[in-house]
């Protein structure tokens, strides 16, 4: 969420709590006393992100699926596969394939199937969850991990087990969490791990990040009404030349300066893991 520099503060709204993040115990964007808004001035009404905003923060799944490479028969009959569950040691080894960014791993249930509810609190701000997921490689499993055959059973052994987990790359230093998991909780455990597997740790770029991303979304909001100023003109009888091409001049300017804003969020996600031996130099952001 952002705050609108255009709308007028109600004289006895109480002005949010904003906090920073970074550090172990980071803090930005969620509930409670934890960031609520974005770096702007008090005071003023809230108003969402621009649509291009919220899709910059977008989550970015992987959805791993294992292939038995049991050996084909011979004969002409035809016998269906029956799958199994992998050890553990095997099942972390295929989700997390050739990405060595640490794993950040949810399991579907019917409640939150198809949805990204297990990590993101419907309702609150979850930008802070969203700016640290692109250091994890993020996977998915399908509700029916808990069955004694799938594949990767060995991660989520029942339904007692939790919904999402945080490790290293190989599961170790395993964090399991809740979908009620308290915000804080969560951005504590996710950045403990990240800590733990970069050489810088992302808590300080994420304010870095923030900061951007707020910038962007300005922009977002100044090229909407920009757009709608231009197809005003265009719309009126006998339609200023001039008056379009400059409206769309500043247009084009505009969306230059997200750009840059882009490329600086894109330099700051860049951060070098402690052991990366299947990718040579930084991790690129939410790759």
């Amino acid at each position: 969420m952002r705050r609108s520099a255009s709308s007028p503060a109600k004289a006895k709204a109480p002005a949010p709590k904003t906090t920073g993040g970074g550090g172990g115990q980071p803090g930005g964007g969620g509930n409670g006393s934890a960031r609520a808004t974005p770096h702007v001035d008090p005071g003023i009404a809230v108003v969402p992100r621009a649509a291009a905003t919220r899709e910059l923060m977008k989550l970015k799944w992987d959805y791993p699926v294992y292939t038995s490479t049991d050996a084909p028969r011979t004969d002409a009959t035809t016998v269906k596969v029956s799958r199994s569950a992998l050890p553990l040691d095997q099942a972390l080894k295929v989700i997390a394939g050739n990405d060595p960014r640490p794993l950040l791993v949810v399991r579907e249930c019917p409640v939150c199937n198809k949805t990204d509810d297990a990590l993101l609190t419907p309702g609150t701000d979850n930008e802070k969850t969203l700016i640290y997921s692109r250091w994890f490689h993020c996977v998915k499993m399908p509700v029916d991990v808990v069955a004694a055959d799938h594949p990767f059973h060995a991660l989520f052994p029942s339904d007692d087990s939790e919904h999402l987990f945080v490790s290293a790359t190989d599961g170790s230093a395993r964090i399991p969490l809740e979908s009620d998991t308290s915000r804080p909780e969560l951005w504590a455990s996710m950045s403990k791990v990240l800590a733990a597997a970069y050489t810088t740790s992302p808590s300080e770029a994420l304010k870095g990040i923030e900061k951007h991303i707020d910038r962007i979304d300005q922009l977002n909001q100044k090229v909407a009404q920009l757009q709608d100023k231009r197809s005003e003109l265009m719309e009126k009888p006998h339609s200023d030349a001039a008056k379009v091409k400059a409206v769309q001049d500043e247009i084009d300017e505009t969306k230059v300066a997200i750009a840059v804003e882009k490329t600086a969020i894109e330099s700051l996600s860049r951060i070098e893991l402690r052991s990366a031996p299947n990718v040579a130099g930084g991790v690129p952001a939410g790759g």
